[in-house]
């Protein structure tokens, strides 16, 4: 190979290797203070889920009292309603007395764990937060509802309620950062309505299935919102713009390099 085309892959490959660090350290250093604190109350509240997963509650319990002691003296680089912020507030402080009751069941430890990291997530991921990829849970268990309802199988339309209830519980104050005060108003009448129905002694079928198809496609809606384009939901995470770099100089340099190999080529087949 020509020295020439040596050299320059040679500095294509040295350049795309130092732009890699650099632009990595350019977006954090540019990140503002109020991100920075929210990108770690978010790893804090990951770290709550994982070892509440693994059964490490002693850890959990420690995040978690750490979280709550940081969060209430936060600025959030997002403005956020009263009862939005409240909400998040209570899910954290609600997890940290669950985690200091010894009464508190290992299933309701992961439950208040995945509340809190998908509220604190929606903080920081407007376009594609992580209380949207709940969806397919949640539709499988409309589904049951639904049939049971069909079946008039009381006893499991009201199990099939709870579980499913208590899963939009959990996924609640997440939502209420990015859903308006009217949908979730909406969502809550709805819930409310079902309920009061359930508690009847005699059930109205029909009436029961149409409140359930109509707090399914509610939800649909809340769940799948406006359509999230690839470029908003990739530029959505924090190092977006070191991964779009990234992308980038990869895709220059591949280019270059394949210009460079075609040269070489042809110089080959000139000389033969």
């Amino acid at each position: 190979m020509p020295k020439n085309i040596k050299m320059l892959l040679l500095l294509l490959v040295t350049g795309f290797l130092l732009a890699m660090p650099i632009s990595y350290f350019v977006t954090k250093m540019n990140q503002p203070p109020e991100e920075k604190h929210l990108a770690e109350l978010d790893k804090v509240a990951g770290e709550v889920l994982r070892a509440t997963e693994k059964g490490d509650y002693d850890t959990a319990k420690l995040k978690i009292e750490r979280l709550a002691s940081q969060f209430p003296n936060e600025t959030l680089p997002i403005s956020l309603r009263i009862e939005s912020l409240n909400a998040v507030t209570q899910s954290i402080l609600s997890a940290k007395k669950a985690y200091t009751s010894p009464k508190t069941t290992e299933d309701r430890l992961l439950w208040h764990a995945t509340q809190v990291r998908v509220a604190v997530d929606a903080l920081s991921h407007q376009r594609s937060p992580m209380w949207r990829t709940y969806y397919d849970s949640y539709s499988k268990q409309m589904q049951n509802l639904l049939q049971a309802a069909v079946e008039r199988d009381t006893a499991t339309l009201r199990a099939q309620y709870e579980e499913n209830y208590q899963l939009y519980l959990a996924l609640r104050p997440a939502m209420t950062i990015q859903l308006k005060e009217q949908a979730m108003d909406k969502i809550t009448r709805k819930y409310e309505e079902i309920a009061k129905q359930l508690l009847t002694q005699k059930l109205d079928w029909q009436m029961l299935r149409s409140s359930i198809r109509e707090l399914s496609s509610t939800m649909q809606e809340a769940f799948v919102g406006e359509d999230q384009t690839a470029v908003g939901s990739f530029m959505d995470n924090p190092e977006s713009t070191y991964r779009l770099i990234v992308w980038i100089s990869t895709l220059v340099t591949v280019s270059l390099a394949y210009v460079a190999w075609i040269k070489y080529s042809a110089m080959q087949q000139r000389r033969t």
